[in-house]
């Protein structure tokens, strides 16, 4: 049985599609199910820099039009024969799923990985979206006949979270920053900027993503800095470093189902018109805060949370109780995800 993965990620567009079909591969892995994923060159490479990749992968050629790429995909090896192909990305048009649809085996199911239903149509037999208000976005007219797997049941993470340490929070004592795989908007660099200005006195790491491009950037700015900043560069300990965050400030997106997982108080920053309902209903269970960050981030406002949330261990304690309540409420539901995809 395989279960094949369509999914990119860049610079451009980060790498949080990509992570989140990993984990997805990962519980597959587990229970025997091989995985492949046809995905660009660029894409490859940053798959391949990672310590728990193991996937085949088929890397998808450039074509000028989109719906070129699918007779491509049709004569490759296999695909007739998957049990299941799982679609994850935004540039992925509904003309384009409905002539993946077409083009697949009858009995392959197509399962679509969503976050907004914002798109059109989506011809899926399977569609997921684990955020806690995926069941208020009306997929029933945009997928009227598929099997419907929404909310924190369908949540998976990677390999690394599903057992983690548990250190005292008095044990926890770094300022974690982590912009997402690309850091689109280079926010490390200008919040680091921002602290240095002010004197921050506390620890820091700095986790980047293979796909940033700003590595030298940073590095100089750390040379420089007065502060105790430690860089993470494509880092693959992420469950350990949050689990020894006092705080954390991070984009909105995946990133922050791991946090939560980790009960780290954040401070969440939203890029995207897509991270809003999710960033809202984390902020409403009491266990982060938000920045809006998409016309640039207001770095004096973002100093001042940090600046008073760090030195309230009361309120930080609080909040990481808070957060490993609900993360234990939201237990993934495996066996209801594997029936999903594969049908048994």
């Amino acid at each position: 049985m395989i279960v094949g993965f369509r999914v990119d990620a860049s610079s451009k567009m980060g790498i949080g599609h990509l992570m989140r079909c990993l984990a997805l591969a990962q519980l597959l892995d587990e229970v025997g199910i091989e995985t492949c994923f046809f995905m660009k060159d660029e894409t490859r490479a940053i798959a391949l820099s990672r310590h728990d990749w193991m996937s085949k992968i088929h890397v998808v050629p450039a074509f000028s039009d989109q719906l070129e790429e699918l007779d491509w995909l049709a004569q490759q090896h296999g695909f007739n024969e998957m049990k299941a192909l799982v679609l994850d990305g935004y540039q992925f048009t509904s003309a384009y799923r409905q002539a993946l649809k077409s083009a697949l085996n009858p009995s392959t199911r197509f399962v679509l990985l969503d976050d907004t239903n914002n798109s059109g149509p989506l011809f899926a037999d399977v569609v997921i979206n684990s955020a806690d208000n995926a069941d208020l976005l009306n997929y029933k007219q945009t997928a009227p006949q598929a099997k419907l797997c929404l909310g924190t049941a369908y949540r998976v993470l990677r390999r690394e979270f599903s057992i983690l340490p548990q250190p005292a929070f008095s044990m926890r004592n770094s300022l974690s920053i982590m912009m997402g795989g690309s850091d689109v908007n280079n926010l490390s660099i200008q919040i680091l900027k921002a602290l240095d200005e002010v004197g921050f006195d506390g620890p820091i790491r700095v986790l980047t993503g293979a796909a940033y491009p700003n590595n030298e950037e940073l590095e100089a700015l750390i040379k420089a800095s007065s502060l105790t900043i430690q860089h993470l560069p494509n880092c693959q300990q992420v469950a350990e470093v949050f689990c020894s965050s006092r705080l954390a400030i991070s984009a909105a997106g995946s990133t922050q189902f791991e946090l939560l997982a980790c009960s780290t108080p954040t401070i969440l920053l939203t890029v995207a018109d897509n991270q809003i309902p999710a960033t809202r209903a984390a902020v409403e269970q009491g266990w982060c805060q938000s920045l809006d960050a998409q016309g640039g981030i207001a770095v004096d406002t973002l100093v001042k949370q940090i600046d008073t949330l760090w030195y309230d261990e009361k309120q930080l304690e609080a909040m990481s109780v808070k957060a490993k309540h609900i993360a234990e409420l939201g237990s993934i539901n495996e066996q209801a995800l594997m029936s999903a995809v594969v049908g048994e």
